[in-house]
């Protein structure tokens, strides 16, 4: 779900809401989404959602 710059920087992805509801019916547990998604989230959901700035955080909460 995620997108990313030649920096490293995690880009905002177009209709959160819409996939976070279908990772939620494929049975997910956890997402990790861009922190600026996060901010803009509409709805309550059941899995555990991680919003990260760049690659490196993404990894860091990856654990590896």
């Amino acid at each position: 779900m995620e997108k990313c710059g030649l920096t490293g920087e995690i880009r905002t992805v177009n209709m959160m809401d819409k996939r976070l509801k279908e990772a939620e019916k494929l049975g997910f547990k956890t997402c990790i989404i861009p922190e600026s998604n996060k901010k803009l989230l509409k709805e309550k959901y059941k899995l555990d959602i991680i919003g990260v700035k760049n690659i490196n955080e993404a990894i860091s909460k990856l654990g590896l």
